[in-house]
């Protein structure tokens, strides 16, 4: 039998009683343990250990911003998985492009909650259908149209690759990929979706995915 290995995670929430709920589920059905609880993500900075995968609550009562908490935690090197009892639709969009790698009502039950920490420990992004709902319902611009090379790029990119090695995958000179990615910045300037950080061509493709499947679910 494979031996199971735990992931450690952090939670912060200021429903303490919560907190030590989900502490206790999670460890007497699966493999995700809780090392570190905290009211804040202030309070959780400053405590040790610090698991590389925190759920953090999208309402906390100390008056901090979703997205500026989200920032932090993805700054200090932590991958976020926001949870939340009231959808706010600006928080969820604030908080994914500010670098959350996922998105999760509450109401879900516990084994959902299981699979995501699990993804995410993986090293994936997963989009779950809480998250879809509220990215597609994205008032703002519309996507920019990007040429069959600039997406191809954009999906590159956005998984980590630099520039030397999407040239090397695509037979081109650095200098033309980075032109390729000036172009998408533009692009995406001009509709008010701009590309500031790295994180950022990985939400704007997953942004770009959730419409195709939106319009064409069956493809």
């Amino acid at each position: 039998m494979d031996e199971v290995i735990e992931i450690e995670i952090g939670c912060i929430d200021d429903a303490l009683m919560d907190l030590e709920g989900k502490a206790v589920a999670l460890k007497a059905k699966s493999e995700v343990r809780v090392v570190t609880m905290a009211a804040s993500v202030e309070e959780f900075l400053s405590r040790a250990p610090r698991p590389k995968i925190v759920t953090l609550d999208l309402h906390l009562g100390d008056g901090t911003l979703p997205a500026d908490n989200v920032t932090a935690l993805v700054e200090a090197g932590h991958k976020v998985i926001v949870l939340t009892v009231i959808p706010e639709f600006d928080w969820v969009q604030e908080t994914t492009e500010a670098g959350a790698s996922a998105y999760l009502h509450k109401s879900n039950r516990l084994e959902t909650l299981v699979t995501v920490i699990r993804e995410v420990h993986a090293g994936e992004v997963p989009t779950t259908a809480d998250h879809a709902f509220h990215l597609a319902r994205d008032s703002r611009p519309s996507r920019p149209h990007l040429t069959p090379r600039e997406l191809e790029i954009l999906e590159m990119v956005s998984t980590g690759m630099t520039h030397k090695a999407i040239a090397r995958r695509l037979d081109c000179a650095s200098s033309t990929v980075a032109t390729h990615l000036a172009s998408v910045r533009g692009k995406y300037d001009n509709t008010e979706r701009p590309i500031t950080k790295p994180t950022d061509y990985r939400d704007r493709l997953r942004e770009r995915q959730l419409d195709r499947d939106r319009l064409d679910p069956e493809s």
